[in-house]
């Protein structure tokens, strides 16, 4: 857990310090630049313009009826009192609130009401079965601290307070580095703490994580004085929100970094079990070959996916784009791309599931070229940072190998040569 804290305290060598603007001019520079406001004299905040979707409403079929009305100040289950909002997806809200009852700082996780299968609550309740463990990786997954329900406008929500953290690699990425990525030094830390996770996870919790992108790598924090000036701000400063008759919608409140431990969150994809299993899984520009394959899968997914996230903190980019010229994404494409990045799959692999295969390959496992092979998106091509790439290089390839049983485990891959370089 060391590394990722000496990576960020050397000053003179990390630009991750370095770069970081002010907070106040860049949550002005934020807000300014996505919503329109105005102030309201005597309440001490600013009113958005009902009519501009902000936050959770920007999401793809979002439903306000599917989302709990949280309020700050809103006390949940006589315990966790919300002081400030820290994120949204798809699922869920992120509010930092105090345990009134521990006098510690938790994130709740309210979700949606319609969640058609949970599957994050069935994790931790795993999970705790198994702590406390010796094992190093289990200090780099985040923990839950309670789980409850709480009854709302259109139905029941599960909430759950988990281990409170700072913001998410790729928002620290977006931020302050301004989707650069970061240096090589950073990069090997962070990924290095991931593996330690993903090897705890394997092989004592024996889960497959199957989302593991930059979004779901946070920062922990080793104190509470940021949520306390967090929570000072949000009284002195409260955050420009949207008034509508059924309920308040926040921004979400930033916060300028601090060193701490990378902790690997968002466990609602998670299958228990090592398999194998089937089904669709992974975020499209991260899914492995065999899910494109319609093959079954286990562990090796989770490696695949470290490796396109060391490939995206570094440069700041997925590596597969995984999109048609009109910007809809496509199986054939992607496929395309990792012929072009790692070489034709064996045709083993292929074997494996030939009707799948056969839609994209002939009978003799040719490429049919009505996808183009982009032959000019080779990993060396792709690379565009590092002045020696060799041993990064030969991760990717190690990491994103095709054929799953050729990926080495969390334990073998943290031997490897660039990590330790």
């Amino acid at each position: 857990m060391a590394s990722c804290r000496k990576a960020f305290a050397r000053l003179p060598s990390t630009p991750l310090r370095k770069h970081f603007p002010p907070i106040p001019s860049l949550y002005a520079h934020i807000l300014t630049s996505r919503v329109p406001s105005w102030p309201l004299s005597g309440l001490g905040f600013d009113v958005i313009d009902k009519y501009q979707p902000i936050e959770e409403e920007g999401i793809p079929e979002y439903n306000p009826d599917h989302f709990y009305p949280v309020r700050l100040g809103e006390v949940f289950n006589d315990r966790f009192q919300t002081v400030a909002k820290l994120g949204y997806g798809s699922s869920s809200t992120i509010w930092l609130a105090r345990d009134l009852e521990k006098h510690q700082y938790v994130a709740l996780k309210v979700y949606i009401h319609n969640s058609v299968q949970h599957r994050e609550l069935p994790f931790y309740e795993h999970l705790n079965t198994l702590l406390p463990s010796k094992h190093v990786g289990a200090d780099n997954v985040r923990k839950l601290l309670a789980s409850f329900q709480v009854s709302g406008p259109h139905g029941n929500h599960i909430v759950l307070a988990l281990q409170v953290s700072q913001m998410s690699l790729r928002d620290m990425d977006t931020v302050f580095m301004k989707g650069r990525g970061f240096e090589e030094d950073f990069v090997k830390s962070a990924i290095k703490e991931l593996l330690q996770a993903v090897d705890f996870l394997h092989t004592e919790a024996q889960v497959v994580h199957t989302d593991i992108h930059p979004g779901n790598l946070l920062l922990g924090l080793e104190d509470n004085s940021l949520f306390k000036k967090l929570e000072d701000n949000e009284f002195s400063d409260p955050v420009p929100r949207k008034e509508l008759t059924d309920r308040n919608i926040y921004l979400s409140r930033l916060m300028k970094p601090k060193v701490g431990p990378l902790l690997l969150s968002d466990f609602g994809e998670v299958r228990l079990g090592a398999g194998p299993h089937a089904g669709d899984i992974m975020p499209i520009m991260y899914r492995a070959p065999e899910t494109l394959l319609y093959i079954q899968w286990s562990y090796p997914v989770d490696i695949w996916s470290v490796g396109l996230t060391a490939w995206d903190l570094l440069e700041g980019r997925t590596l597969f784009s995984a999109r048609k010229e009109d910007g809809s994404f496509s199986d054939g494409v992607q496929l395309s791309e990792l012929i072009a990045a790692l070489g034709p799959p064996p045709a083993e692999l292929l074997n494996r599931h030939r009707k799948r295969a056969l839609e994209y390959w002939d009978e003799n496992y040719k490429w049919d070229e009505f996808v183009p092979i982009p032959k000019e998106k080779t990993l060396e091509a792709s690379e565009t940072k590092l002045e020696d790439k060799t041993k990064f290089l030969a991760f990717m390839r190690r990491a994103l190998a095709w054929d799953p049983n050729d990926r080495p485990t969390a334990k073998e891959l943290l031997l490897d040569p660039w990590l330790s370089s």
